[in-house]
């Protein structure tokens, strides 16, 4: 009888001591899962997202540079009852901005004739490579005074030259408006914030309302 016993006993612990060796060798060997506060990631090759400040940055599979970018969508006109953005001749009578939903996406710009808001000049293509504060207004003045910076990498229509950098107070505000400066120099066109009043409609503020706006919007 005790051999019996003893014999079940044994083979207990034998099985005990096969299945906790098993385990432990699929937890050394198997996939883990990870949440961290701002990232999402799975071992083994597996993907990574994170949220940055100024748009959305995703890691490529390759470990490629991720990209930034920042969606620039509206049909604009310049400033109705504003005549220091209507008689400004370097102002567009209207601007049309589109930028898709595919994350990295470029986004166009279409610059119309200052006397014509049915004849474009250009449509070209933009990287947006980051934002500078405003050297007049911020911080003192204004906070939220940031300008943000586009780069023209792609030459869709027209003729493109003239506007290599376009600096934006990109659309905000109610009613909703933005400010727009372009040349060939992003230290320059900054600069113009803190330019003396001339007849030349320095400083640079030409500002623009949604296209359908009647009044002032500034």
């Amino acid at each position: 009888m005790k051999t019996w016993i003893s014999t079940i006993v044994a083979a207990l612990i034998v099985g005990a001591f096969v299945f906790f060796a098993i385990r432990g060798n699929s937890s050394a060997n198997g996939h883990s899962h990870e949440h961290g506060p701002d990232t999402h990631t799975h071992e083994q090759g597996g993907h990574s997202h994170s949220h940055g400040g100024d748009g959305h940055s995703h890691p490529t599979p390759d470990g490629r540079p991720a990209y930034t970018y920042l969606a620039m969508n509206g049909d604009f006109q310049m400033n109705p009852n504003d005549s220091l953005t209507q008689n400004d001749p370097r102002n567009p009578s209207r601007l049309v901005l589109e930028t898709s939903e595919e994350a990295g996406s470029l986004t166009r710009m279409a610059f119309y004739s200052h006397n014509d808001m049915e004849q474009k000049l250009a449509e070209c293509g933009y990287e947006f490579i980051g934002s500078r504060p405003d050297p007049y207004y911020y911080p003192q003045k204004s906070k939220t005074s940031i300008w943000d910076v586009f780069r023209k990498v792609e030459d869709f229509e027209g003729d493109c030259a003239s506007y290599q950098y376009v600096i934006s107070r990109s659309p905000h505000g109610d009613p909703v408006h933005m400010h727009l400066r372009y040349g060939d120099d992003v230290e320059a066109l900054l600069a113009l914030s803190q330019a003396e009043g001339d007849q030349q409609f320095n400083p640079w503020w030409a500002t623009y309302c949604d296209i359908d706006r009647t009044t002032s919007c500034d």
